[in-house]
């Protein structure tokens, strides 16, 4: 089974509150109950803090995607950026084979070929 999210944020004025804490949990209790065997979840290389939260709730770089958020062709656009592809087991694989990857650096053409 595979439970699947696009984007979750917290706006400014309720960081630090635990919404992101309660957000991620009820996540992966749908996991759970789906029977899924991990929780991942991709996020810009840039951004230290959501790495940080995201390590602090247990999960892990499982691998780097190059030049997973395109940043634009107008002057002034921000560069193309990668991201971590963070994931965390769940109670289906108690030993953790889900976060072995086969190669730790791809590209986005890799992401979904076998």
């Amino acid at each position: 089974a595979v439970v699947s999210t696009q984007s979750t944020g917290v706006s400014p004025q309720f960081r630090r509150l635990g919404v992101a804490h309660t957000l991620m949990n009820q996540l992966e209790k749908i996991s759970e109950n789906q029977k899924c065997y991990f929780v991942d979840l991709f996020v810009r290389i840039s951004n230290k803090v959501a790495i940080g939260m995201y390590k602090n709730f247990g999960y892990s770089v499982y691998r780097q995607i190059v030049e997973y958020y395109a940043g634009g062709n107008a002057p002034h656009s921000p560069p193309d950026e990668d991201a971590y592809d963070m994931r965390k087991a769940l109670s289906r694989d108690p030993q953790g084979k889900s976060l072995i990857a086969k190669k730790k650096v791809i590209r986005t053409n890799e992401l979904f070929s076998n």
